[in-house]
């Protein structure tokens, strides 16, 4: 026998609840595994300037002094003020950002100096890196040191937080995936 109308809208009703419980959760697994696939498969993108990466770390045999001046000593301390973040990831960021400064023009968005911050951003957590009693955001000093404290405060001294703190720096999965690739390069270049 066949359902009365009534007893097949109830029917579909009853089902459909269902499946769009069932629907939502697929959905929301699928887009968290899309994000943490990202993040994890390590999207190898070619880093246009790969000769930067050893002009930043230059094959050396004995430990010597890095200048604290130069964006790897700036790099550094940024991430010595931030236990357990890895010095490469904020020089990964510089790297993507603005090639180390090369390239700090305004963006599209209004991100400004080498590090690419916006107005908002800059007022929230800039960081006076040289200690010449100014935030610059186009000062390197400034600029990296900022970035390294919003690194931190988002996570970026915890492994399991380091993408999230990234992705807080800019809200791209593909951003995060570009710059962990270039970190992990500048580790491999650096012998680690």
């Amino acid at each position: 026998m066949g359902l009365s109308g009534r007893q097949y809208r109830r029917s579909v009703l009853s089902r459909g609840r269902g499946h769009v419980n069932r629907r939502a959760k697929a959905l929301r697994f699928i887009v968290a595994a899309m994000g943490a696939l990202i993040v994890s498969v390590g999207v190898s993108f070619p880093t246009e300037s790969a000769s930067l990466i050893s002009a930043l770390t230059p094959p050396v045999k004995h430990k010597t002094a890095v200048d604290p001046k130069s964006y790897m000593g700036m790099y550094k301390r940024a991430a010595d003020a931030c236990p357990g973040l890895p010095w490469t990831v904020v020089a990964a960021v510089g790297e993507v950002e603005s090639q180390h400064g090369r390239d700090a023009a305004r963006s599209k968005a209004g991100a400004m100096g080498p590090m690419q911050f916006l107005p908002g951003t800059w007022r929230a957590y800039g960081t006076d890196g040289d200690a010449d009693g100014r935030t610059d955001v186009h000062s390197p000093a400034d600029s990296i040191a900022t970035a390294g404290k919003l690194l931190c405060v988002n996570g970026g001294g915890d492994r399991a937080t380091l993408a999230t703190a990234v992705w807080n720096y800019n809200h791209s999965w593909e951003y995060v995936a570009r710059v962990l690739d270039v970190a992990a390069q500048m580790e491999t270049a650096q012998g680690g």
